[in-house]
């Protein structure tokens, strides 16, 4: 069964992303959000409760999607959470990249230079907590 994947993040997929995705869950298309959707995304006014008027702009654009469609999504946490929310009750499969922080150090005499690179290692699903 091919699935779509609607990419609910605050940068593009990288190669290896995508082959995963393809490989890993059947995906034959990925869906990115137009810009007034990306641009609301990645700039969640700090209130102190979610704006439901972005959210519901969020979840209009996730309407065409499909039982089984994937939804890559990561953000601001409590915003997130109400769209996995929104995406489990619809029967979608959120997921989430997870990634390891590599440490790559240099010197320059007696500087010490440390720099992080976080690679992706692979895609999880959100899931409902079973108590």
């Amino acid at each position: 069964n091919m699935s779509k994947a609607f990419c609910l993040l605050n940068h593009q997929l990288t190669q290896n992303q995508i082959k995963e995705l393809k490989e890993g869950f059947s995906v034959l298309e990925i869906v990115y959000p137009p810009e007034e959707i990306s641009k609301l995304w990645s700039q969640i006014p700090a209130t102190k409760t979610v704006d439901k008027s972005i959210i519901n702009k969020i979840t209009n654009w996730l309407l065409p999607a499909e039982n089984q469609d994937v939804l890559i999504v990561q953000g601001d946490f409590a915003s997130t959470f109400i769209i996995v929310d929104f995406a489990l009750k619809k029967e979608l499969i959120p997921i989430c990249a997870t990634t390891k922080r590599v440490a790559k150090e240099s010197r320059q005499g007696e500087t010490v230079k440390r720099e992080y690179i976080f690679e992706h290692v692979c895609f999880r699903k959100y899931e409902y907590f079973e108590g």
